[in-house]
Formats: C-alpha cells, sequence, structure tokens
C-alpha cells in the first residue's frame, strides 16, 4: 500500500485525547510534562479543551520526547489502557452503542480518521479467525512500539466497555521482537501474544461477532454515527485536498468518480484540482489507485465477490488488468490474498 507523505502528517490534525492521556502518566511518575509540551510548540494538558486538536506531527514529537525519559517499559500499554469509550467523543459512543461486535468494528473502522491513531487499520472477517491488522502508515522511529502497545491496549479497553470482559480476543500477533515486559501483555490482553510475527493483528473469536454489547441501542447507534459522518465531512473540507479527494472517490465507492466529477464535488477546476494535488506531491491517478487498493483488500477479505466483479467495482475493463494491478500493489495474485496471508517482498508503488 503506498503510504502518505511526511507532509500529510504534518497537515493531519489529531483530537488532543492522546496527549492529555499521556500527560497525565508522565505527571504520575512525578515529571511535569509541561516543558516537554512546551518544546514541541503545544499548551499544557491543562489548557486543552475535550474538543481540541494539535498538529499529529507534534503530538509524535511529544510523545519521542516522553519515551526518551525511560519512565516505565510498559508505558504504551499503560496509556492505552486508560482509552475508555467516553475519551473518543461521538466515535465512542457509537461503538458501544452498536447492535453487535461487528457492526461496532466496521463503524469504528469507517471513522477511524475521527481518533488518535498513527496506524492503519484493516479488517478481515474470515469466517473461522476474524482478525484486525495493524499497519505502519507513518515512519514512527522510536515510537512505533509505544503506539502498537497503546493501540492495542485501547482495542482491549474498549472491548471492556462492550462487554466487561475481553473474551472476544482470540490472540494477537505482533512484528516485532518480545520485550522486557512481555509479562505485562497476558494481564492486558488475557490471550496469547507471539512476538516476531509477519504482521501485527488482533484475532477475534468468530462467534463473538454477532454479541451484542451491554449499552447497546440502535437509535443511539445512528445518531452518533451521523455525528461521525459529519465530523468527516466538516474535517475533509478543512483537510487537505488529497484528503478531500479520497473522501470523494470514497462516497460511492461501486462507481469511482472520474477527475472531472470529483473536481465538480469539490468547486474545483480539473485544471485546479491537478495544481493543488501537484502541490501535495500527488495526483488523481495516485489517489485513485489507493483507493482502489483499500477498496480491493475489502472485497476480498469481507465479501464473496469474484475477481470479476470486484474488476468492475473498481473501474477495470477485465479481471486481468484488476489482477495485474493487485499484484503491483501486493506482490501477489487475489485468489492469494483472499485465501491466506500475501508475501510483501518486493511490493512497489503504485
Amino acid at each position: 500500500m503506498s503510504h502518505p507523505s511526511p507532509a500529510d502528517l504534518a497537515r493531519r490534525e489529531h483530537p488532543a485525547t492522546g496527549i492529555v492521556v499521556l500527560a497525565q502518566l508522565v505527571r504520575e511518575f512525578e515529571q511535569d510534562p509541561t516543558p516537554l509540551l512546551v518544546a514541541e510548540g503545544l499548551p499544557p494538558a491543562e489548557a486543552l479543551s475535550p474538543n481540541a486538536t494539535v498538529p499529529a506531527s507534534r503530538e509524535l514529537a511529544f510523545i519521542r520526547r516522553v519515551i526518551e525519559l525511560n519512565l516505565d517499559p510498559g508505558l504504551g500499554l499503560k496509556a492505552g489502557q486508560r482509552h475508555h469509550f467516553g475519551f473518543f467523543g461521538m466515535w465512542g459512543l457509537g461503538i458501544v452503542s452498536s447492535n453487535t461486535l461487528g457492526d461496532a468494528i466496521r463503524l469504528g473502522l469507517r471513522y477511524i480518521d475521527l481518533t488518535h491513531t498513527f496506524l492503519g487499520w484493516s479488517f478481515g472477517s474470515d469466517p473461522e479467525l476474524p482478525r484486525l491488522r495493524l499497519e505502519d502508515r507513518w515512519s514512527l522511529g522510536p515510537a512505533r512500539r509505544f503506539l502498537i502497545e497503546r493501540d492495542l491496549a485501547a482495542a482491549a479497553t474498549l472491548l471492556l466497555d462492550l462487554f466487561g470482559h475481553r473474551q472476544a480476543l482470540a490472540g494477537i500477533r505482533l512484528a516485532y521482537p518480545a520485550p522486557l515486559h512481555r509479562e505485562q501483555y497476558r494481564s492486558v490482553f488475557a490471550c496469547h501474544a507471539q512476538f516476531d510475527a509477519p504482521a501485527t493483528e488482533i484475532s477475534i473469536r468468530a462467534d463473538m461477532l454477532d454479541a451484542r454489547p451491554m449499552q447497546a441501542n440502535p437509535l443511539a447507534a445512528r445518531l452518533a454515527e451521523e455525528q461521525c459522518r459529519q465530523l468527516v465531512s466538516r474535517m475533509t473540507r478543512a483537510g487537505s485536498t488529497a484528503q478531500a479527494v479520497r473522501h470523494a472517490l470514497l462516497e460511492q465507492p461501486g462507481e469511482l468518480a472520474s477527475q472531472g466529477e470529483v473536481a465538480r464535488r469539490l468547486n474545483l477546476s480539473e485544471r485546479s484540482l491537478r495544481r493543488r494535488l501537484a502541490a501535495e506531491s500527488t495526483s488523481y491517478r495516485e489517489l485513485l489507485n489507493q483507493v482502489r487498493e483499500t477498496l480491493a483488500r475489502a472485497y476480498l477479505l469481507d465479501t464473496g465477490l469474484r475477481v470479476e466483479e470486484i474488476a468492475e467495482r473498481l473501474g477495470y475493463s477485465d479481471a486481468a488488468n484488476f489482477s495485474h494491478a493487485f499484484r503491483r500493489w501486493t506482490g501477489t495474485s487475489p485468489g492469494r490474498f483472499r485465501t491466506g496471508t500475501p508475501s510483501v517482498s518486493g511490493r512497489r508503488r503504485s
């Protein structure tokens, strides 16, 4: 998958929740987080309102400074355990109000941009062992393991909010060596943790996907999802042109809009659209391929659509052209991707 550029990270805004939680933890270790925040151009945590946003690049820099303090090797796990649904606003309300765990996962991923994750999340609904996969979206450097641990622990915490237990977790796989604090994983996740895995994934018990959360409320879920949709729409209008194009393409995934149609939706001429995207070091074609790859993965893992049908939905003239593009993105064929974990060696960008 083509990853966003550092410039995209510089333009991205995150809810301030992650900073507030981490700053509280730093204080509990009898350290003052304010100088670290100020050094990155951020206000003191107590000055951040519940609806505040911060530049994601500055948040990442603050996290790296905290890691350098060496307060606790399992700090990421401790931070994630504090990420209850209330910290996430409407996104969290939509999660806990969902009718089933499967609905909660789908809603959560649909509006994942409303959270402060630095990772790419996807869901593979394998009939025998559904799994959530986490992939690097940026160059995270020394903050990588912290952020993976934080997000995984946050997912486990949300399961506690949903059901009062973590029995839906069948196992976790981690694409890094076992840390010295590996024993903490058992208490946080209550399931087996495999280290040095080829990918970072959370395995979900298939029989739990239809389980009903304790606070399931269809009306509240619909209202929360509508609020999430409006928030994402406002973010798109306020964000980069590339982000707006991605959202325009995803509005009707079965009919990917042409460059001209996207320009009209954004009230731009095609020339202005090309110029703005070029200023962001991208193009309509590159973004179209990113969206096509995202949808192709979802169709292959989550539906029973034939490859020919997927090719048609993604705007390819035939299955052969789609298969060629998919192999270029992932290093494997659509058929092999659907039936097993694909090899990512030798992958090229579109």
